[in-house]
């Protein structure tokens, strides 16, 4: 039950936060010796339900009009729903072609600290450049223009591409596709927005393809079904609260601290791993 909620409350705060979850819960699962992959498997689904929803409630405004025939716009909300669709092709090609690739990665915590670092670096270079196009704008006025509504088709896809390589473990999903769209000129948080719509049908389709294997498989018989409940419960508390807090971090234009975050865990979680020998 412990293992649940320190992992629970783990995935709330990276699936959201640019920071990896996969990353995270390779490196705390490894430490904490859960080697099963089936029973990490159906903890990771329980807990990434758990996120799923926090983001629907969050952002449940930008969703109910599709829900609602009285709130819909069919103009900016066609256009939007058809740029989620662009982007998600290239995300479902790339994690159902290399998917057996990216998942045996989840065995080597030594790469995910690897993996960590390039994460650091998008956040970084997509912080400085929204700063330098700031300063050259005004001081007050925070930079992108863009929002989702006048996305390109082009750009929607090249965010894709983002999220099918954040499968792999230590790439932040939410960092990568947020720090593309700003670098194509997106404000922060419509960036953000435009992340978390993107997220919707990538986890949710991939929560039911590792469902069938759950099926197939049977539950583990090792797995603790009401640690995991209560993990999933506190991965969706945390995931809100995460939200809030990486709006306010892109509204005040400070995203290049959470890659300090990352540079200084990736090195930390590498020696540790080494000396514990978890990562073996």
């Amino acid at each position: 039950m412990f293992e649940g909620i320190l992992l629970g409350v783990i995935q709330g705060l990276t699936e959201f936060l640019p920071v990896s979850s996969s990353g995270h819960l390779t490196i705390f699962q490894a430490l904490l010796g859960m080697k099963d992959p089936d029973s990490n498997l159906a903890l990771s689904i329980i807990l990434h339900t758990g996120t799923l929803l926090a983001v629907m409630l969050y952002f449940r405004a930008d969703l109910a009009p599709y829900f609602s025939l009285k709130g819909w716009h069919p103009g900016p909300q066609r256009r939007i729903a058809g740029l989620v669709i662009a982007g998600s092709i290239p995300t479902a090609l790339i994690g159902l072609g290399f998917k057996d690739f990216f998942e045996k990665l989840f065995a080597s915590p030594q790469f995910v600290c690897f993996a960590l670092l390039i994460t650091a670096a998008l956040l970084f270079t997509a912080d400085r450049r929204t700063a330098v196009q700031t300063s050259e704008i005004s001081t007050n006025q925070p930079a992108g223009e863009l929002t989702m509504s006048t996305l390109s088709f082009t750009s929607a896809l090249i965010i894709g591409i983002a999220q099918g390589f954040a499968i792999t473990p230590g790439i932040s999903r939410s960092g990568s596709t947020i720090a593309v769209a700003m670098l194509l000129g997106v404000a922060g948080p419509e960036a953000a927005k435009f992340s978390f719509l993107l997220m919707m049908p990538a986890v949710g389709g991939a929560t039911l393809l590792e469902l069938k294997k759950i099926f197939k498989s049977g539950i583990p018989a090792d797995l603790d079904l009401t640690g995991a409940a209560i993990g999933g419960a506190f991965s969706f508390m945390t995931g809100l609260l995460a939200l809030g807090l990486l709006m306010y971090i892109l509204r005040q234009q400070k995203l290049r601290y959470f890659s300090y975050y990352l540079v200084v865990l990736s090195l930390v979680a590498f020696i540790t791993l080494r000396l514990t020998g978890a990562a073996s």
